[in-house]
């Protein structure tokens, strides 16, 4: 199966891009750093390099795949997170209907930061 994996080689997307490699799975990561194109490589997937807020650029890395794992990266820099992530929102699923792609999975990255699996939501997610 064709898989492409949002989130660069994170705390969870490093793991799941390692296992489906492994699993013989055609596997693309995306991630907005140039950088990470060889530590993608390295792990047996291919590199789409751009921003998940682009929408053209989605909808050509989703189209063709079996199923998309979306999450969006914290931004600390954002001052208003619902908005932040509403808009991401919206962008995917434009993306994913675009691609006409049927298995999504989604994951918050809230508390992915955190080492314990704590979250501690900022005031203006409350």
């Amino acid at each position: 199966m064709k898989f492409i994996i949002t989130g660069s080689l994170g705390n969870i997307s490093r793991p799941l891009a390692v296992s489906l490699v492994k699993d013989g799975h055609d596997v693309t990561v995306i991630s907005s750093k140039k950088e990470n194109e060889a530590a993608i490589k390295a792990v047996g997937a291919k590199a789409a390099i751009g921003s998940i807020e682009d929408e053209a650029f989605l909808i050509k890395t989703f189209t063709g795949a079996d199923a998309i794992y979306t999450m969006v990266p914290p931004n600390f820099t954002v001052s208003d997170y619902r908005a932040y992530y509403t808009e991401l929102g919206k962008i995917y699923a434009k993306a994913i209907k675009a691609a006409k792609v049927t298995r999504v999975v989604n994951l918050s990255s809230i508390g992915a930061d955190l080492p314990s699996g704590q979250v501690l939501l900022p005031d203006c997610m409350m």
